[in-house]
């Protein structure tokens, strides 16, 4: 045996060993990353809720109906409790344009809440929303939390889908709780209405069917998936109802439904992402070995 074959063998394991260290490290410092990504969206995803509730309340109130009032000061104030937790990322998120637009426009609503036109109240929410999920968007894209620029998302990723679903329902439930809270609504917010409810026919089941599909997701989402289902036929019978002029639909009970359907979809989100953090490395299958 050549005297300089052992230290040549030795010098090829402690280089493949200080790689394999290199290589682990490198991965956690991913995982730790992703990790503080998905915290970040849990939050935001909160707020998401919080603003697109805010808004149907505050656009039911302003169209008559009174008796939501309390229930808007109660989101007020959580939404506050919100944005003092993000105060703990801001050092993230200040990088994020949305962000800040977001920020202003909250600001914005807070001032013309008592002065400004419902529907330009209205339409202050869904811009603020929108730069919302702008952010919870860039932040996926950044710690690679779900996979854009693909027909639709794969496996955990779907809670990005359910989001923007969310958004849809949303905004029907909050025209359709101002229509409801005055009979005399306009032409144009019924047309909208019309438009969502054939959006939402045409969309939001797709990736429930997507996620029942999934063998690595299935047993643990079924019962989720058709309470979804359930709760999207639900609303889109209330929306007809509320569409026929010859029927009444009480503001109350219309956003209760509405919210119904809505929660139903984030709570599919959050189950998604709470497979996530708990497998940051993004293996569907990890989390269910």
């Amino acid at each position: 045996m050549s005297p300089l074959l052992l230290p040549a063998l030795l010098l090829v394991l402690l280089l493949v060993l200080l790689w394999h260290v290199s290589r682990v490290r490198r991965q956690r410092a991913i995982q730790r990353e992703r990790t503080r990504g998905l915290e970040q969206i849990l939050l935001l995803r909160a707020l998401l809720e919080e603003m697109q509730r805010h808004r149907g309340l505050t656009f039911g109130v302003m169209s008559g109906e009174e008796s939501l009032a309390n229930q808007r000061w109660t989101i007020y104030q959580q939404i506050g409790q919100l944005l003092q937790q993000a105060l703990a990322h801001e050092s993230s998120l200040f990088w994020y344009a949305s962000w800040h637009h977001m920020q202003h426009l909250w600001q914005d609503i807070e001032v013309e809440l008592e002065q400004a036109t419902p529907e330009h109240v209205l339409t202050l929410h869904n811009r603020l929303i929108a730069h919302l999920l702008d952010t919870i968007t860039a932040i996926a894209e950044r710690y690679d939390l779900v996979r854009f620029g693909q027909l639709a998302a794969n496996g955990d990723g779907h809670w990005f889908e359910l989001l923007q679903n969310t958004e849809l329902l949303g905004r029907a439930r909050a025209i359709g709780t101002g229509i409801a809270a005055r009979r005399q609504n306009t032409a144009m917010q019924r047309e909208e209405l019309l438009r969502l409810a054939r959006r939402i026919r045409e969309e939001a089941y797709l990736v429930l069917a997507r996620l029942h599909a999934e063998p690595a997701l299935r047993p643990a989402f079924a019962k989720a998936v058709r309470e979804a289902e359930e709760a999207l036929d639900r609303l889109l019978a209330h929306i007809d109802n509320l569409l026929q002029s010859d029927q009444r639909e009480h503001s109350t009970a219309f956003f209760t439904i509405a919210t119904q359907a809505v929660s139903a979809q984030f709570a599919l989100a959050d189950m998604l992402l709470e497979r996530m953090l708990h497998n940051p490395s993004g293996r569907i299958d990890a989390a269910n070995a």
